[in-house]
């Protein structure tokens, strides 16, 4: 018996594959966009990733990508089903065009899973399993409340508002499980960069993207070079910084994006139309645990800050109550 985790979108196709692989006799952790795969892939360190290609937030081909780049995750073989691509990844192990026959899946699983190397188990610091179980423990309660928010969304007003607005708090509920996993790694030091040289504005506009697509009728205002920024940097480190002040700008009804280049650094900047952040929580607000109401962006704060400061630069805020917050990402150039 093995763990495969399964991504995709579509609640019925991600329901038939689950149940084919647990006939099979496997057990299963289920993903309904890239970024929870990813996620939980990290927790629960399957031994065969079955994921679509077409999904929100983050492609079944960009998460083969990451997969190959995370300790522990990279030797895991992956299917990658599609009904777009005419083949697969590089980076996956096998592929299948969509519509496929059920009978063709239960031969590929049981033949990559025949192949796969066993996955040891990766030993992990206290503050780690924390952060792991505390996850784990939020997958099951929020998968099953995601299944009976899908059931009402046809609600007419004025429960549809109350629909949307539990919608919300779900999301916040999976960025706290990811941000605690996230901080438990850096606070042990178990966080490595992969460096590459790179173009950081074409990352910079992969994260807009995302957030236009997850904050759908916010204004994005973004004031961009025309020409590439040459960095060295860690794409899915830095992608996550901008993601946590994308979408906290995003919750304030408003972003407005700033990438400046000079030859000794490049910086960015995430601007809110918000109420503002108090002076008093400033000298706070990258610190994991700060005191006052437990608030998952502050953990995400943390995050950004801590993966700032690993690619040798800094994240800081200046705000003025009733005049909208900005974050400012410096990083440094390497000549």
């Amino acid at each position: 018996m093995s763990l495969v985790l399964v991504a995709d979108d579509e609640p019925a196709v991600l329901e038939v594959l689950s149940q084919v692989i647990e006939d099979l006799g496997h057990d299963v952790v289920r993903a309904r966009d890239g970024e929870e795969a990813l996620a939980l892939a990290r927790a629960h360190r399957p031994r065969l990733v079955v994921t679509d290609h077409m999904m929100p937030r983050m492609s079944g081909m960009e998460l083969c990508s990451r997969l190959k780049q995370e300790p522990g995750l990279r030797e895991v073989p992956i299917i990658l089903l599609s009904a777009v691509l005419q083949q697969g990844s590089p980076d996956a192990a096998a592929f299948l065009n969509k519509p496929f026959e059920i009978t063709d899946f239960e031969t590929l699983i049981h033949d990559v899973l025949e192949k796969a190397p066993a996955v040891p188990p990766e030993p992990a610091t206290p503050v780690e399993a924390l952060g792991r179980w505390v996850a784990q423990s939020l997958q099951g309660p929020l998968e099953a409340a995601r299944d009976q928010l899908r059931t009402l969304r046809d609600l007419p007003p004025p429960g549809k508002g109350a629909v949307e607005a539990l919608g919300a708090q779900l999301q916040s509920l999976e960025r706290m499980g990811r941000y605690l996993q996230d901080a438990a790694r850096l606070s042990s030091g178990s966080v490595t960069l992969r460096p590459v040289e790179g173009d950081l504005r074409r990352h910079l506009e992969a994260s807009i993207a995302r957030c236009r697509t997850t904050g759908p009728g916010v204004p994005v205002e973004v004031m961009v070079p025309p020409e590439a920024v040459g960095l060295r940097f860690d794409p899915e480190r830095l992608e996550q910084v901008f993601d946590v002040l994308l979408s906290n700008a995003a919750r304030q009804g408003g972003v407005r994006v700033q990438l400046e280049a000079s030859p000794e650094q490049v910086l960015v900047r995430v601007s809110d139309p918000g109420p503002g952040i108090p002076e008093a929580e400033l000298p706070r607000l990258f610190q994991p645990f700060p005191e006052g109401p437990a608030r998952g962006e502050a953990l995400g704060f943390y995050v950004a800050s801590e993966l700032a400061k690993l690619h040798g630069g800094a994240l800081s805020a200046e705000s003025r109550p009733g005049e909208g917050a900005t974050f400012s990402v410096s990083l440094p150039r390497v000549a």
